[in-house]
């Protein structure tokens, strides 16, 4: 009997990992989906005429209670975005879209049962009770082109394989011309949550193309973005951004 990954109760309902009105503006889409592990290539690849995704991991009460309401609040930005009304980004949408960004990342592993979540279950009950996004975690949006239909990526970035040991996780996800990626890093038990953590990008004009929204920014943030990603090969471009090469662990310099 399967619980809800967001509390103990049972898990009585689907969960759509992509919300209905989002789908709708999408109806012919082809969905993109790769689960990139650090050694392996390409895990489980496919493409799909239908969008829909459905997740058995919730219970009715999230599903119908605090994720309905996450939902509510944000459409209306994404739709602001999508109808290329928007212009900029306050904090209120920052935090917005951030929570959603990540609480969709957290259903997204759920949707592949045969490897360990990456989100604790203390992360997710804190997602549930108060949308606390996770520690060490980063989100942004870029605009896409060329680009009419819905892709997910989830990519292993931990560049090794133990309990315990340093981890990290990227999620790119993008629907139409909109795209996010949220990236988390686990360190080692024993550092202190405070410590600041480092990793390396691959070169790319990235300062011109993504709009960083967790952590939030206290100033308005111009919308789009001067550059744009080309279709699918841009997006896996940003997927490919961070690598098991070059994410550290070393705790010694500030987080891009």
């Amino acid at each position: 009997m399967r619980t809800c990954m967001f509390c103990h109760e049972l898990a009585d309902t689907g969960e759509d990992a992509w919300p209905q009105w989002l789908i709708k503006r999408f109806p012919s889409s082809d969905v993109a989906r790769t689960y990139l592990e650090r050694v392996e290539r390409a895990v489980n690849s496919w493409h799909t005429r239908k969008p829909k995704l459905v997740v058995k991991r919730v219970c009715s009460g999230c599903n119908n209670g605090w994720m309905s309401r996450l939902e509510d609040e944000a459409k209306p930005v994404m739709e602001s975005i999508l109808d290329g009304h928007l212009t900029s980004l306050d904090p209120s949408a920052q935090l917005t879209l951030a929570k959603w960004a990540v609480k969709t990342a957290m259903v997204l592993e759920a949707l592949d049962s045969s490897r360990p979540w990456f989100y604790s279950e203390n992360e997710r009950w804190l997602m549930r009770e108060a949308q606390k996004i996770p520690v060490r975690t980063w989100a942004w949006i870029a605009k896409c082109i060329h680009h009419p239909h819905i892709y997910s990526v989830k990519k292993d970035l931990s560049t090794v394989r133990c309990d315990g040991g340093p981890r990290a996780i990227a999620t790119t996800m993008a629907f139409g011309f909109l795209a996010f990626q949220v990236v988390s890093i686990r360190t080692l038990p024993e550092t202190p949550t405070h410590d600041p953590v480092s990793y390396e990008v691959s070169n790319g004009p990235w300062e011109q193309t993504l709009v960083q929204i967790w952590p939030i920014s206290d100033r308005l943030l111009t919308w789009p973005p001067d550059y744009g990603l080309d279709g699918d090969w841009g997006l896996d471009t940003l997927t490919e951004r961070l690598s098991a090469a070059k994410w550290q662990s070393t705790d010694v310099a500030s987080a891009e």
